[in-house]
């Protein structure tokens, strides 16, 4: 009684245990041949879930920055909008990651994706500003270049952050932004944030290849399908 989405998902992972099986004991090649042979459920097609640059500022504009816990999200929530990485390739981010003001002038931060696929983005002034202040409050004057870049203090010590704690904190925000901007979706996930830069950089005249490098896509498809959104806004206009 699964879905179909389900289904294909626990069907692609028989076939990955059985391809590694197969690679271990050949008695099971014959196996892993059947099940390439299984085809997969029909899913409809999810259309993208529209976060517009109203909503954005809105969502911003309920983070408290009077207080120290606002400060660190709405720094994080605007270097994960901004340079739309991954919410891990985020979190694994490293001080010595981070490149502001140096000799070569040039702001970004290098980001390891998946495949251990290393790419630089760069960053905004507005962004470099908003970091910078951050270092400052939660690092210090002399920081450590191995710290991570977002942490949360446990026994002492400074730890990763998991997606699940900023997930929550996410949700909390679009909350209080959805009573002030309809537009904001109150269940939203990082991920959505993702897509939602991708979907402004197109509003902002980007070509879909400079979109697909700046995401670390491998496939242009996966850029176009599943990432870029055409938004209301545009559709409006195109109609003008």
């Amino acid at each position: 009684k699964s879905c179909n989405s389900t289904c294909n998902h626990r069907l692609a992972c028989l076939r990955s245990f059985l391809k590694y099986l197969s690679h271990k004991d050949i008695r099971f090649i014959n196996v892993e041949y059947d099940s390439k042979a299984v085809k997969r459920m029909k899913e409809p097609q999810r259309s993208i879930l529209e976060i517009t640059k109203k909503a954005m500022k809105a969502f911003f504009g309920v983070i408290d920055l009077k207080t120290r816990t606002g400060r660190q999200y709405f720094a994080l929530f605007t270097l994960l909008y901004n340079t739309a990485t991954r919410i891990d390739e985020l979190l694994s981010l490293k001080l010595d990651d981070l490149h502001i003001g140096e000799h070569d002038g040039k702001n970004y931060i290098t980001v390891w994706g998946k495949g251990t696929k290393l790419r630089n983005i760069y960053l905004l002034p507005e962004v470099v500003k908003i970091i910078r202040q951050y270092v400052h409050m939660f690092h210090g004057d002399t920081p450590n270049k191995d710290e991570y870049l977002f942490y949360s203090n446990y026994n002492g010590n400074r730890h990763k952050l998991s997606p699940e704690a900023i997930n929550k904190r996410l949700k909390i925000y679009a909350r209080l932004a959805h009573a002030t901007c309809s537009e904001m979706p109150e269940n939203i996930h990082c991920h959505n944030l993702r897509s939602a830069r991708a979907t402004h950089w197109l509003e902002e005249d980007l070509n879909v290849l400079m979109i697909q490098k700046l995401l670390g896509h491998e496939n242009i498809s996966t850029t176009t399908k599943s990432y870029v959104a055409v938004s209301n806004a545009q559709k409006a206009k195109a109609l003008a």
